[in-house]
This record gives C-alpha cells, sequence and structure tokens, in this order.
C-alpha cells in the first residue's frame, strides 16, 4: 500500500466505486478506493436494484436519465467488453388513487417529459396490455415508463470496479477505513482532513472521499468529530425489508416493475429470480441505531400486509407463499436526498451519503458528477441542490408524494 494518494475513498459500493471509476476516466490523479469487506458488501448488495426516471425532484430525474443511458449500455458508458450491470428493460408502472396522488402523477409526468424523459400517462387497457396480472381497482392515474427496468447491483459495483482498477485505481478489500486522519491544531492545516487510518497504517490523500451511506454518522464519531458535527449530518439509518413470493404460475422477468401509492407503504415490486415476485417498501421502515445489528428476521405482520396488498394488486398471488427475504439498511436524511459535496467545516472531506433508497438508480451519473467537482470541472449536472447547509438553509428538495423514497 501506498503511502498516499490524490483521492482516497472510502466505502466499496457502487456510489465509491463510480466515484473512483470517473475520477480515473477523467484525469491521471492518483486513486484509492477501501471497503471494509469485499466490494458491494454492505447497503448496495442489498439493494433491488430499480432503475426509473420517476421523481419529482427535477435534479433527480436529470441524474437517473444520465444513469438510465449506462444502464442500457453498460460495456459502452465503461468501454470494457467483459462487464455487465444485468439490466432488465422491464418498463415501469406508477399507480396512484383518486385525488392529491393522481394530481400529482400528473404534474409530474408533464415535468418529466419537459426533461426529456420517456414517460407518458397512460389509461388501464394499456397497463393491463404491459402487465395483464394487475387488478386495478382504486386506482384512478397510471404513468408508464417504456425505457426504465432493474439490474443486479452486485454485478453493476463489480463492473465499474474491474474497470477502475484496469485505468490504475488501487482498491483494498477488507480494509475498513477506521477513522479520518486531522491535521493537528495549531498547524498551518489545522482542521483540515489529510488522510485516513486503515489496519496496515495511515493513508495520506488530498481529498477523501466518503461514501459509507449509512455507516457515516460511525466514521465521524470513530474519527473524534464533537457531537454537533455528527449531528449536522442529519442523517438517520433504518432497516428495510424486501420478502419474495410464488405463486401458482412464474412470475416472468419481462414483466414491468410497479410502484403503487394506493397503499400507505407505497409499496413496489418486480419479478425476481425463479419467477417470484420481490416486494418492497417505499416508507421509513424501522429506525436502526446500528447498521451492524440487523435484525435478519422479517416480522411477521410485514409479510402478512405485503401478501394481502400484493394479492389485492394481482390476484394470482391471494394466498402466496413466502419464497425468502432479507433486509439492507436505508441511510435517510430530512427530505430523502443525498448530501453531496464538501464537508462544511472539514477541507479535504467530500461526502456522498443519505441516498434514502435512490443511491443505485443514481450512481452512474452521480459518480461522473462528483469526479468532475473533485478535479475542479463544472459536472454536467449542477450538484449544488445536494449541498449539506440546505438543512440549515431551508432549501430541502421536498418531493410531492411526502416521506418515501420516490422523491
Amino acid at each position: 500500500m501506498r503511502s498516499g494518494y490524490d483521492f482516497v475513498i472510502a466505502g466499496g459500493g457502487v456510489v465509491g466505486a463510480s466515484v473512483a471509476f470517473h475520477l480515473a476516466e477523467l484525469s491521471d490523479a492518483s486513486v484509492a478506493l477501501f471497503d471494509r469487506g469485499e466490494v458491494c458488501g454492505g447497503g448496495t448488495g442489498r439493494s433491488c436494484a430499480i432503475v426509473r426516471s420517476h421523481y419529482s425532484v427535477a435534479s433527480n430525474t436529470a441524474l437517473t436519465l444520465r444513469s438510465l443511458d449506462v444502464f442500457r449500455d453498460f460495456r459502452g458508458a465503461l468501454g470494457e467488453d467483459d462487464v455487465e450491470c444485468g439490466f432488465v428493460n422491464s418498463g415501469y408502472l406508477i399507480l396512484a388513487g383518486p385525488g392529491a396522488f393522481a394530481d400529482r402523477l400528473a404534474d409530474n409526468l408533464a415535468r418529466q417529459r419537459e426533461l426529456g424523459a420517456d414517460t407518458s400517462p397512460i389509461g388501464r387497457a394499456e397497463a393491463l396490455e404491459v402487465h395483464p396480472w394487475l387488478e386495478l381497482e382504486g386506482v384512478a392515474a397510471i404513468g408508464w415508463e417504456p425505457a426504465s427496468g432493474y439490474a443486479d447491483p452486485v454485478a453493476t459495483t463489480r463492473g465499474y470496479v474491474t474497470a477502475a482498477r484496469r485505468r490504475g485505481v488501487a482498491v483494498f478489500e477488507h480494509t475498513p477505513v477506521e477513522r479520518l486522519r486531522l491535521a493537528p491544531a495549531g498547524g498551518p492545516s489545522m482542521g483540515r482532513v489529510t488522510g485516513v487510518a486503515t489496519p496496515g497504517g495511515t493513508v495520506e490523500a488530498g481529498c477523501v472521499v466518503s461514501a459509507v451511506g449509512p455507516w457515516t454518522r460511525g466514521l465521524y464519531a470513530g474519527s473524534g468529530l464533537p457531537d454537533d458535527a455528527i449531528d449536522a449530518l442529519r442523517l438517520e439509518v433504518s432497516r428495510h425489508v424486501v420478502l419474495t413470493f410464488g405463486g401458482a404460475s412464474p412470475y416472468g422477468p419481462e414483466l414491468p416493475i410497479v410502484k403503487d401509492l394506493t397503499v400507505d407503504n407505497k409499496m413496489y415490486f418486480r419479478p425476481a429470480d425463479g419467477g417470484v415476485v420481490l416486494v418492497g417498501t417505499g416508507d421509513f421502515g424501522d429506525p436502526l441505531a446500528d447498521p451492524d445489528r440487523m435484525t435478519a428476521a422479517a416480522p411477521r405482520d410485514l409479510v402478512a400486509l405485503q401478501r394481502a396488498q400484493v394479492g389485492a394488486r394481482m390476484p394470482a398471488f391471494k394466498g402466496a407463499r413466502l419464497t425468502g427475504s432479507w433486509v439492507g439498511p436505508y441511510d435517510i436524511t430530512p427530505d430523502w436526498n443525498p448530501v453531496l459535496g464538501p464537508a462544511p467545516g472539514l477541507p479535504g472531506l467530500y461526502l456522498a451519503y443519505g441516498f434514502s433508497g435512490h443511491g443505485f438508480k443514481l450512481a452512474p451519473a452521480i459518480g461522473r458528477c462528483v469526479a468532475q467537482s473533485l478535479l475542479g470541472e463544472a459536472p454536467d449536472i449542477d450538484l449544488a441542490p445536494y449541498r449539506r447547509e440546505r438543512f440549515s438553509e431551508e432549501a430541502l428538495l421536498l418531493g410531492a408524494y411526502g416521506v418515501g423514497s420516490i422523491s
């Protein structure tokens, strides 16, 4: 291991891997990527990996449109012939009930088309043509994105890491960043982040990128930063449960993803391996004090609720059998949007956290835009809306559908 790099990235999930790749692709800078386990061993590896452009925050739509282009031509975007992202172009349906959500859906679809998204309102007959399993009781408005789909989060992350390595990025797995290295008080660089401490020793850095998501508070605390600095992150962590159900017939991979805003937990479902349906929620989930201490069991009441909801929306799944479950952490900010930018009061540290369930689908574009910013270039898409200071400036990026991961 070298004693220093121009850029050190803490966190080998899809965001950290994308940043590492783009730094190497855009410059001759020396870059090192550190992960405490294998790359993609944290939150990314448990992602449902849905790729859609439906947002009510304009900058999110702009980022996902760029990212969707990458997922649809992953090898071309990375310039590598042997990488995969597993993208399935299934399409994406969003269902809204009568009243406010139906109006907001119509408004958002119009705004997205202005931004270049391939999305439109459709009627029930059209929806049933693309997804004949659906029962549309209680649905007043439907949006359709034919270009969207889902991907493989592990393959995507490893693809970025492979491409980054080939461009000279040093990748250290099973090497956690234990703490940030801070310049001593009284010196000319007082308060500056100058590197990281790892089990193998101290590594100096021109800039450290913190891309550890739900573990961001822990990195701050382990670095000896004061409570007020940790509180200023405005970061909460929650536990999300994903379930898979099997029906009497296989659920085909070509069926669209469905986002159901007619139910309180903003359920979504999509095809999964083995002909089953994968079902998750777009709500806060269960508060989690430590992302390393997640109970793996799926609560019985949630299983019963999701079975009933997916069975009501797709009668073929009434009374469906539970075939699997897993849990993953969400790193959530007050407005359910990420923090991207230099850390206030800590020069030499760049923050990338708080993805609130959006991280995978945003990662290709965010990785490039963050790399451009770090290199002193104007990013393709302005990241200023994601600055951490927005929390104190009352400039929150509020979505039209309220709290949840569809902002």
